[in-house]
């Protein structure tokens, strides 16, 4: 989804202006996304998108999809992020409050493993705050923290650990120091075994057993010579398979640049089908287990990664490390030694600080339609005209009041009042500024 999507604003608020479609696709309404995925076998795939602050509205929208195709959605196999945190401590989409944002994405949780046993209810994302500065044993140490604060909001709503852990996701990078993001993923789930059998007092397998997904560390690719990139990526799929990573997705060598063209995604693609496939990488479980120096990186990092929790734990959990700019001052310290490194030559950047070319051959990028800003203004624009209008307003009604109630404490889910709004096609704007009013908007502390 583009970023205006993201945040719930439609494609003419005045904030949207030039973002429309700019970095993903702009979704107003369920017309939207069925115009999107008109030819796609729902039924034969499994889908996934980014899903955050925005979580009910993407599963009342998938919801809705499936059963304007004649599908029960309890069959679908769909993945969403559901990670708010991820807002906070990466990107700056946020919208609500930590404590609302965590409330709301475990309504979701709740929905999907009551309803829908087919759907992943989340994927907690710790790659952004990598990306952001963060070292590999605060990716592990956060993440961990992170993961526990959902789980208990989850279960504070009735929902059985067993139907949501062994369905979540550590969402991690995979960065350019190979051993040690070997060790890593190896850490995590050592490390996770150990707190999530303390936290939760269980020593049920489907519990303890970590799943790991991976998206390669997009922010070491450069766009100097953008061709290099290829290697980088290969390298952190490498690392990834080697340290027992579940699923890997490749950002493609152009991705310092713009979005990928379809030979930069090709390519991003079928570098891990060939370590795979052609070079038998990952075929082995936990090949680099027993090597003297692995297996001490590996206990290093979770040791270090065990204090970054009883950090966050000791303050309150992962709402209050955001709220009391906790992580957002450790990302920010980790990336300012990281680019005075790189300034210094103490971090060598192939093509940036070292061996670096004075002319560079061009490459194709992609380039968006500047038309198609325009062309889905007016799409907005006819479909709320050419809808049922009583019905529209007596959804947001619902969505005010659900929204409301909780404002009052009460624990009634909020999933329902998003699908009646979304059949009844509301915009994401519309539902989004009915719990502005409710909740209001969030503003991050800041942090020197």
């Amino acid at each position: 989804m583009d970023l205006p999507t993201q945040i719930g604003l439609d494609s003419d608020a005045p904030l949207a202006a030039g973002e429309v479609g700019k970095v993903g696709l702009a979704v107003d309404t369920c017309d939207d996304l069925h115009r999107a995925l008109e030819t796609i076998p729902l039924d034969e795939m499994r889908l996934a998108t980014v899903g955050n602050c925005n979580s009910p509205w993407i599963l009342a929208m998938f919801h809705a999809l499936a059963e304007s195709k004649g599908h029960d959605p309890k069959d679908m196999h769909f993945q969403i992020q559901n990670d708010p945190i991820k807002e906070y401590t990466g990107r700056g989409t946020y919208i609500f409050s930590p404590s609302v944002a965590i409330d709301i994405s475990s309504d979701v949780t709740e929905y999907i493993c009551k309803k829908l046993p087919k759907w992943a209810p989340q994927y907690n994302c710790t790659t952004t705050m990598r990306w952001g500065g963060a070292s590999a044993s605060q990716e592990v140490g956060f993440g961990i923290a992170n993961s526990l604060c959902y789980i208990d909001a989850a279960l504070a709503k009735g929902v059985d650990p067993v139907d949501f852990v062994p369905r979540m996701h550590l969402h991690m990078s995979s960065d350019n120091d190979l051993f040690e993001e070997v060790a890593k993923f190896r850490a995590v789930r050592r490390l996770w075994a150990k707190i999530a059998g303390e936290h939760l007092k269980t020593d049920d397998p489907r519990i303890l057993a970590l799943r790991t997904t991976v998206f390669t560390a997009g922010d070491k690719l450069t766009a100097q010579e953008p061709l290099n990139n290829i290697t980088r990526t290969t390298m952190h799929v490498l690392a990834a398979l080697l340290g027992g990573a579940d699923n890997i997705v490749v950002p493609a060598y152009d991705e310092a640049l713009a979005l990928p063209t379809y030979e930069s995604a090709r390519i991003a693609t079928l570098i891990k089908n060939i370590l795979h496939d052609e070079c038998y990488v990952g075929q082995t479980a936990d090949p680099m287990g027993g090597s003297y120096f692995v297996e001490s990186l590996t206990t290093q990092i979770e040791e270090k990664a065990n204090e970054c929790y009883r950090q966050v734990k000791d303050m309150g959990g992962a709402a209050a490390a955001i709220e009391n700019g906790f992580y957002l001052k450790e990302m920010s310290d980790g990336m300012y030694r990281q680019f005075t490194e790189v300034e210094s030559g103490e971090r060598t950047l192939i093509g940036v600080n070292k061996h670096i070319r004075e002319t560079e051959t061009p490459i194709d990028i992609f380039k968006g339609d500047p038309e198609a800003e325009q062309r889905q203004i007016d799409r907005l624009k006819e479909s709320r005209t050419n809808r049922d209008q009583k019905r529209t307003a007596a959804a947001l009604a619902e969505v005010r009041r659900v929204a409301e109630a909780k404002n009052m404490g009460n624990r009634e889910n909020i999933v329902p009042s998003f699908l009646e709004a979304v059949r009844a096609r509301a915009t994401v704007g519309e539902i989004f500024d009915e719990l502005r009013e409710v909740f209001g908007e969030y503003q991050a502390p800041n942090v020197v």
